[in-house]
């Protein structure tokens, strides 16, 4: 690693000791702790659309705290309405319903909790440790593009919408390109020429990222939520066994929690794949290759748990290496992030390696810190947790419907 390299990480974490930044990535630990743990409805999309307007108005560093701390703790606290309720608690946790909720009908639950929790902030790490590895190996890379390069990685971006819309890729190249034609609109940076304005001095700076934002993602989600009722109605299993005796699976199935959490890690950097089949990935490996896996998963197997939850996880640190190194976002999680960061000035991708270096490195110390407490969240609040994921739809939906409103 160049010297350059270890200024830049001494410096990225020099800044994170701020005290405001601190408050900040607590505030998002909290936002992401709840999200996760309320009714399907409110995931991370709803939460990043709603908080763009306020956080692109502060300081940087600030922002991307609450926005690291949200997202990265998000994943860790899932667990609790497929152990509890029998209910995935994102398209990330799925898989862990088939172990989990079992477990917790037959007095398991804290041990099935320690498990994910434990298992979540060792993907966590794994993660982070994954992006530190990747950015001075490619940053040689970087170095040697020119913008021939730049212009093919932009133009493979955009294919890459294609992907990421699934089964429909004509459909994602048309959003794409109007994407395009909607950031057409306004004065042009270099000639000074208006276009698309139609007299309306509003348009002039072209259309509001978090304003398009919190329309494309924050109302849907809240609308969603809304129609098709998806609080949770039935009582939850009784909260019995010891999170430690999950602390202790976990450390003890250590080999499944490293090769998961890569089979996490690899999800992430590939565009297109994401959330939707990680966990389930993961979860077929640990069927495949644990002792006695096919005549146990599916029955009430730890490992069932701490497979996927690893993965799930880890999965993000493979996501900010595609995002930050290149500038794709693998989701619309990273893509509102990536917004967000346009909004303050930076430019993911080769630019902001080159440039802004220390501020990759505070994201990254940011993902791991984060990581951490999110996990020992998970322990000492428990009990007191498990009841938030009883929140019916009828609260959440007025007072998300409130907030969208007013900041928008």
């Amino acid at each position: 690693m160049e010297t350059s390299l270890f200024s830049a990480a001494a410096q990225g974490f020099v800044n994170i000791l701020q005290l405001k930044v601190f408050l900040a990535m607590m505030i998002g630990v909290s936002i992401g702790t709840f999200t996760a743990v309320a009714p399907q409805g409110l995931g991370m999309p709803l939460v990043y659309a709603i908080a763009l307007p306020i956080v692109i108005k502060w300081e940087p560093l600030t922002g991307i705290a609450l926005l690291i701390g949200a997202s990265a703790v998000s994943a860790i606290c899932a667990a609790y309405l497929p152990i509890l309720f029998g209910i995935p608690g994102g398209s990330g946790s799925q898989a862990t319903v088939l172990d989990g909720y079992p477990m917790g009908k037959r007095g398991e639950g804290r041990r099935a909790l320690g498990a994910s929790f434990m298992a979540g902030g060792m993907g966590s790490l794994i993660g982070t440790l994954t992006l530190i590895v990747a950015i001075p190996a490619a940053r040689p890379l970087i170095y040697l593009m020119g913008s021939p390069e730049l212009f093919v990685i932009m133009l493979w971006g955009l294919s890459m919408v294609a992907v990421l819309a699934g089964r429909r890729p004509i459909k994602g190249l048309i959003a794409a390109a109007l994407g395009l034609l909607l950031a057409t609109i306004g004065q042009q940076a270099q000639s000074g020429i208006m276009r698309y304005v139609f007299d309306q001095p509003y348009l002039l700076d072209g259309m509001s990222i978090s304003i398009m934002a919190l329309a494309l993602f924050g109302i849907p989600s809240a609308l969603d939520l809304a129609l098709t009722k998806l609080g949770v109605e039935q009582q939850p299993v009784p909260l019995k066994g010891s999170l430690f005796d999950g602390t202790k699976d976990c450390l003890r199935e250590w080999w499944l929690v490293v090769r998961c959490s890569f089979v996490g890690v690899w999800v992430g950097i590939v565009p297109g794949l994401g959330s939707q089949v990680v966990d389930w990935l993961a979860y077929g490996h640990a069927a495949q290759t644990c002792k006695g896996g096919r005549q146990t998963f599916g029955k009430g197997d730890v490992r069932g748990v701490i497979a996927p939850e690893s993965a799930n996880d880890a999965k993000d640190g493979g996501d900010l290496v595609t995002t930050l190194l290149l500038g794709f976002p693998q989701g619309v999680v990273t893509a509102l992030f990536i917004v967000a960061l346009l909004a303050w000035g930076y430019l993911p991708g080769p630019e902001m390696i080159k440039k802004n270096p220390e501020v990759i490195y505070s994201i990254v110390w940011l993902q791991g810190i984060s990581g951490i407490v999110g996990t020992l969240v998970g322990f000492v609040l428990a009990a007191q947790l498990a009841k938030l994921a009883e929140v019916r739809y009828t609260f959440m939906v007025p007072i998300t419907a409130i907030r969208w409103i007013l900041w928008s």
